[in-house]
């Protein structure tokens, strides 16, 4: 009986590894090579001004070489990998003009702001799943998405802070309607509220987004001063589209739970029963070579800062709802190399500031923000922004809304003004897909109080320094 020979039976198996090696080299170079000459000549297109940028990144990704994955359901029609890495530095220093004796400490760190891994399904006749991940993400109150929770609207129960929802950007099924003209979605995303917030991270054009983002849409504080925790990720059904007799009319609706969803479970919790709604409707033109996009919108979240009087008042039994509802008027100007987008955001909050729950009153905190920025070359770009936010007396501190802004600082911790400016460069390597961020930002924390629902009339304290970031989308 013959044997197996093993030794030449493994010589033939890395021979035929080399060879199918080198021929997916041949291929890869090939497509390489393919690709630097279309970037090439989109540039050029994008020089002579026949296509803008925005343009040539479209063109760019939509002509990539795709990743092909085989799906485990035979029924999907095709399957996409997605993804991102930001690479950041900060240093950050804060002054307290209060003369506290203690110095806060400056912040110096490298870290990685975000690391996006995801999956987009096309299961045909206009279905599609996407499922996006931040393994970046965590429950610390300093990240992207974090909070630790300490008075998430509960009723009933003491919130327990889970990191789950943290990990996870977006998770939806679609629906393509070609004869309405519309998308149907049903899942976990940000609902329309914020502009700067709906932005994608990988398209923004400062390095971090402004504390009047933060303030209305991340992470809730607590409910009498803090982050508001409005808008941002909800689990809901979600409606979008445009109305073809009406050229360059959207709009958009949703109803969620009426809680955030992105520090909690993906449905109401603790006894909250109630729901929010958020509609959106908006007008693209181009007038005399401005293109133009202006719209508003609006928001109503029930439960959002409910409060069970029972867990401060063991006397009382009462539930506190406390319904929040907000508008968001924006617009956007595109003229050559020249963009701006500017917005204004006002939240009603019931029984939202004061010294207690039991003695709040209405807050209606507002803020703005203007971002100009201009293209000198198709691959470098100057930006600015200006924020301001009035949290009318509501209060926030500086390391809720600043990112690593240094909080220890003598005499009270909450503001009820902040007026911020940033400036700063981009330098798109690769297009869109490849890109470095630098900028000053300077933040002005002013009308300090040492205590929720104080006089706010003590002293400022300034956080000023410097952020880089490389990010890499593919």
């Amino acid at each position: 009986m013959p044997r197996l020979n093993l030794s030449k039976l493994n010589l033939m198996n890395n021979y035929s590894l080399k060879m199918l090696g080198l021929a997916a080299g041949f291929a890869l170079f090939g497509g390489l090579t393919a690709q630097a000459q279309d970037k090439a000549t989109l540039d050029l297109l994008v020089k002579k001004g026949v296509i803008t940028q925005s343009d040539a990144d479209d063109v760019a990704k939509s002509s990539a070489t795709p990743i092909v994955v085989t799906p485990k359901d035979g029924a999907v029609k095709g399957l996409k990998l997605e993804g991102m890495i930001q690479a950041q530095f900060d240093m950050l220093s804060t002054k307290d003009n209060g003369g506290g004796s203690v110095t806060p400490t400056s912040t110096d760190e490298f870290l990685l702001r975000r690391v996006y891994l995801g999956a987009l399904a096309d299961m045909g006749n206009g279905w599609n799943a996407e499922v996006l991940l931040d393994m970046a993400g965590t429950d610390g109150a300093n990240q992207p998405k974090g909070g630790p929770g300490v008075a998430t609207p509960v009723v009933g129960a003491t919130y327990n802070p889970a990191i789950g929802q943290n990990y996870f950007e977006k998770i939806l099924i679609t629906k393509k309607l070609d004869d309405l003209s519309a998308l149907l979605g049903v899942g976990y995303r940000k609902v329309d509220f914020t502009q700067e917030e709906e932005t994608s991270s990988a398209q923004l054009k400062v390095v971090e987004r402004s504390v009047v983002s933060r303030f209305f849409d991340e992470s809730y504080g607590n409910s009498i001063n803090g982050r508001v925790g409005f808008a941002n990720r909800h689990t809901g059904i979600y409606w979008s589209g445009t109305l073809p007799a009406v050229p360059g009319f959207y709009y958009s609706a949703a109803i969620t739970d009426g809680v955030q969803n992105e520090d909690l479970q993906f449905t109401n919790t603790g006894g909250l029963n109630k729901f929010g709604y958020w509609a959106n409707v908006g007008d693209k033109a181009t007038i005399s070579g401005v293109k133009l996009d202006a719209g508003v919108n609006f928001g109503l979240s029930q439960d959002q800062n409910a409060v069970n009087i029972s867990q401060v008042t063991p006397a009382s039994t009462v539930n506190q709802s406390n319904t929040m509802w907000g508008y968001n008027p924006y617009v956007k100007l595109d003229v050559g190399n020249f963009e701006l987008s500017a917005e204004f955001e006002q939240v009603s909050i019931d029984n939202g500031r004061g010294v207690s729950p039991q003695t709040a009153s209405r807050a209606m905190p507002y803020g703005f923000q203007i971002t100009p920025s201009y293209k000198i070359t198709p691959e470098w770009e100057v930006v600015a922004r200006y924020a301001y936010l009035d949290t009318n007396g509501r209060g926030v501190n500086i390391s809720d809304v600043d990112r690593d802004g240094e909080n220890t600082i003598t005499g009270g911790t909450l503001y009820n003004n902040i007026s911020t400016f940033y400036a700063g460069i981009n330098w798109y390597i690769v297009g869109s897909a490849v890109k470095w961020s630098a900028g000053y930002e300077f933040d002005d924390f002013y009308n300090r109080s040492a205590a929720a629902g104080g006089a706010f009339a003590g002293p400022s304290a300034q956080v000023q320094g410097f952020r880089t970031q490389l990010q890499v989308t593919f």
